[in-house]
Order: structure tokens, then C-alpha cells, then sequence
């Protein structure tokens, strides 16, 4: 139980960084129960649904490598509220949105920034930092799985 010890000071941190991931990843995958109503309501098409989650994960996916440069240079505080700013500008206008352009600009554009900010990346980044090297590795949990078992 020595590699655990290692981790306690640390546990805001880590309890911080997972509750930042699931509150990001976790709105962003219900979006598609959200998809019926919000598709009758604005009288979109799934397939234009589609089409803005589509954004989202593009933007999601370009951005990150610049939200790593900017972590170097402004912090991981700074990136992560910046995120979590963008992430309720773009769930606000997607409740207020009135049309195609509205709900691409607010879940596919806004959001897709906030991941980039928010999501697994950085929150994977915070908790490496957080925790000694030689407890960050599945090293220790592997060394305590029985033999019979290592060798499936």
C-alpha cells in the first residue's frame, strides 16, 4: 500500500481533474438525448444535428494541440477556466438557438473549443503532473496481480 500513499496528496487535484472530465465529456455525450426535441423545436434535420457534432469533434480535434502550447505559456488554471467559460457560452446559445446557424455556432464551435480546454488531454496532462512518476503507471497494480493470472 506504499504507491497509494504517494497519491493522497494529491487527490484534490486528480478528484478535480476527473470531475472537469466528466462533467465535460459527460454533457457533450448526452447531447444526442437532447437531438429529438431539439431538432423539432428548431426545425433542423438529424442529419444537420449530425453535421454540428461533426464540427464539434473537428474543432475539438484541431484545437487541442494549440491549447497545449497555450498551457505552457498561461498555466493549466487559466486554459481549464477559459474552457469551462466557453463550454457555458456555447450550452447558452445553443438554448437560445433559433436555427441552423445558432446551433453550429454554440454546440459545434463554442463547445468544440471547450473540449479542446477541457477534455481528456488536459485533465489526462493535470493528473500526470499531479502524481509522482512511480505511482503513474500500472506498474504497482500489475506487480500485486497473482502469477496465474499475468501470464493469460
Amino acid at each position: 500500500m506504499a504507491g497509494i500513499g504517494g497519491i493522497r496528496p494529491a487527490a484534490p487535484i486528480l478528484i478535480g481533474a476527473a470531475v472537469m472530465l466528466g462533467i465535460s465529456m459527460g454533457v457533450r455525450q448526452s447531447l444526442g438525448l437532447v437531438m429529438p426535441s431539439l431538432t423539432r423545436d428548431i426545425a433542423i434535420s438529424v442529419s444537420e444535428f449530425t453535421l454540428v457534432l461533426s464540427v464539434q469533434n473537428l474543432v475539438w480535434g484541431a484545437l487541442q494541440p494549440f491549447a497545449g502550447a497555450l498551457v505552457v505559456r498561461a498555466g493549466f488554471r487559466p486554459l481549464m477556466l477559459t474552457g469551462a467559460a466557453l463550454y457555458c457560452a456555447g450550452l447558452l446559445v445553443l438554448a437560445a438557438a433559433q436555427g441552423l446557424f445558432s446551433v453550429m455556432i454554440g454546440a459545434g464551435v463554442l463547445i468544440g473549443m471547450a473540449l479542446a480546454c477541457t477534455a481528456s488531454a488536459i485533465a489526462f496532462a493535470v493528473a500526470a503532473r499531479a502524481v509522482p512518476q512511480r505511482t503513474r503507471t500500472w506498474r504497482w497494480a500489475w506487480s500485486r496481480v497473482p502469477d496465474r493470472w499475468a501470464r493469460c
